[in-house]
């Protein structure tokens, strides 16, 4: 066999292994502020301690910054527009919103999008 084969070839099976660190995950923590803004976001009731702890394998709750999270995802997605756009699409009311100070135009401003969601789909 020529030498520039044999290196090619070298070179070509040496491409082919695997790091086994590169994929390894880092585990820095729960993010429990992000995790509440989604939660709010995704028009999810407040989770209890319990519940939190079971889902990310039994760690400390940070039920302040839980809180604090979900707070401003209550203030991102509890917006008459947003929930207008959210009974548009045929969404259900978001339990997040239930808790707050507006619920009732919230609940008119969604009501309002889920009436001209479907009067759109009986004229199609």
């Amino acid at each position: 066999m020529r030498p520039f084969p044999l290196a090619l070839l070298v070179l070509l099976l040496s491409g082919c292994q695997i790091n086994p660190y590169t994929f390894q995950p880092n585990w820095t923590g729960t993010d429990w502020f992000t995790l509440g803004k989604e939660d709010a976001m995704n028009g999810i009731s407040v989770k209890d301690n319990q519940t939190l702890a079971d889902n990310y394998h039994g760690q400390e709750v940070d039920r302040g910054e839980y809180l604090r999270g979900y707070a401003d995802g209550q203030k991102k997605v509890c917006e008459e527009g947003f929930i207008h756009a959210w009974g548009l699409a045929g969404k259900s009311f978001p339990a997040s919103c239930e808790s707050t100070e507006n619920v009732v135009k919230l609940r008119e401003a969604w009501q309002q999008g889920m009436n001209e969601s479907m009067r759109a789909s009986r004229l199609n």
